[in-house]
């Protein structure tokens, strides 16, 4: 017990500090059930049923470990990343939508990436922001359009 209490103030993490408290409130005999520390550690019954398993299963070293985080692989490769940069910034690409960027990476780099993936990474990497053409209507002036490009101030 008086590890733990040497243990609480060098702790920087909240969860930590709770998951000690946690412990010294069992150890103490202040609480019997995981529901009367509800409202002292301010967590939920759930979660303080977890951290006594943990502590249960693999003891304090466990507890205090931390486990978020990780598996954050790239999805995009390196080298696919470059040529996409290439591609976005080569004025003389004709490419029109994402559908075709996606198709031209998995032709060219045999790369199994999602729409989504590669669309967000254009987006937030690149800042691209690639539009198919519309149709034009099939009752509109062609004259009306040349007359109303000549009248108005170019920017």
């Amino acid at each position: 017990m008086s590890t733990l209490k040497k243990l609480l103030p060098k702790q920087t993490s909240i969860t930590k500090r709770s998951r000690i408290k946690m412990l010294l409130l069992i150890h103490q005999k202040k609480v019997i059930y995981s529901k009367d520390m509800v409202p002292k550690l301010k967590h939920c019954r759930k979660t303080i049923y977890t951290w006594i398993k943990v502590y249960r299963d693999g003891g304090l070293e466990l507890l205090l470990s931390s486990n978020k985080g990780g598996n954050n692989t790239p999805l995009i490769e390196q080298g696919t990343k470059e040529a996409l940069a290439e591609k976005l910034s080569d004025p003389l690409a004709q490419i029109t939508s994402y559908t075709e960027l996606l198709d031209w990476v998995q032709e060219h780099y045999q790369s199994n990436i999602n729409y989504a993936t590669l669309y967000k990474h254009c987006r937030v990497h690149h800042h691209s922001v690639l539009k198919v053409a519309r149709k034009s209507h099939h009752k509109k002036d062609e004259q009306a359009v040349e007359a109303f490009k000549k009248t108005t101030p170019s920017t």
